[in-house]
């Protein structure tokens, strides 16, 4: 009877862990599903995950929209490993899928900030970069190109613009004109903000290239009713600072100098970011996306991201408001034919 008792509770007991470990895999991926709930809003400073599971690793750069696969591309520095630009792909700009890593640094130092455009008639798309060595101090802009939004990206060339130090950089491509613009922290230790036309294939910059007389870095470049914005960050390296944008009637200046646009800072530091591009989001009416950096004292792969709605208000004024959670039925949809 013994015998029969422990053959009982033998056969019991395998059982159970049979149980168990058919159990983990779904257990696993229910964990997993709840983890990936699919995002319907913005919820700037917090963490972002992409279609991986991992915090989206996208910093300093911007975003383009396709119009042929309807799909929104998310360039930026990847600061993880290997270190470059990445890609992240969505449909809605909430919910980011990985591509990948499109262009790895390798023997570069200092890659930062990369800025992507569409040149429409090689049908390439076309990478800017601040292209530098550990000290700073070659100051270069650098391009490469791909044929696909999702690279690879080949460096093609990296010069200093007309002669001057190049580091952080903005980008503006006029849809009337297709012409791209390139604003840059130039000179030494950013003593000024520069704006260059480049070339109609985007692949080099013009002489037409002026100064801004700001001293400042971080650019971000909006148009409204024929007027320019120019958003920047102050010079204090990873450490957030309050704003300051400048407006003109032409890109190439002369700009005029306003106060700092985010109401309500309570932290004189920009909401703790420092902006890196303006996206204009197709669809909708005056939607103007600010993109900024948290860079918690350095570039880690961690860092987070503000998104956060531009207001130009009537008067012609930037604004800047925070939001915990916000969407895009903040912005009105433009009507279609």
């Amino acid at each position: 009877m013994k015998i029969d008792n422990r053959r009982h509770y033998f056969l019991k007991l395998i059982k159970i862990i049979i149980s168990f470990l058919f159990a983990l895999p779904f257990q696993t991926n229910t964990a997993y599903s709840q983890q990936m709930t699919e995002n319907t809003s913005f919820k700037p400073g917090g963490q972002w995950l992409a279609d991986d599971g991992e915090h989206i690793d996208s910093h300093g750069g911007n975003i383009i929209y396709v119009e042929s696969s309807q799909t929104y591309y998310w360039y930026g520095e990847h600061r993880g490993i290997p270190r470059g630009a990445s890609c992240y792909s969505s449909k809605d700009l909430y919910n980011w899928k990985n591509e990948g890593v499109v262009l790895e640094k390798g023997e570069i130092e200092v890659f930062e900030r990369p800025k992507v455009v569409y040149d429409q008639g090689n049908k390439k798309y076309v990478m800017w970069f601040h292209f530098d060595n550990s000290k700073y101090l070659t100051a270069e802009l650098g391009v490469a190109t791909s044929a696909s939004p999702t690279g690879p990206f080949v460096v093609q060339d990296h010069d200093r613009p007309n002669g001057h130090e190049s580091r952080d950089i903005g980008m503006y491509f006029e849809p009337d004109t297709k012409k791209a613009y390139i604003g840059y922290a130039a000179d030494h230790i950013n003593k000024t903000v520069r704006m260059v036309e480049l070339s109609n294939d985007y692949l080099s910059t013009t002489t037409n290239d002026v100064d801004i007389d700001a001293h400042c870095e971080g650019p971000g470049i909006l148009k409204k009713n024929g007027k320019f914005y120019l958003l920047t960050s102050g010079c204090s390296g990873w450490t957030p600072n309050p704003a300051t944008y400048y407006t003109a009637e032409n890109i190439m200046g002369p700009y005029t100098k306003h106060g700092n646009p985010f109401v309500g800072d309570a932290g004189n530091n920009s909401f703790n970011s420092q902006p890196c591009f303006i996206f204009k989001i197709p669809g909708y009416k005056d939607a103007y996306l600010y993109m900024g950096d948290r860079w918690n004292g350095r570039g880690k792969p961690e860092s987070e991201y503000v998104f956060l709605p531009i207001t130009i208000t009537e008067e012609g004024e930037m604004e800047i408001h925070w939001y915990n959670e916000w969407d895009l039925s903040m912005f009105t949809p433009e009507k279609t034919k």
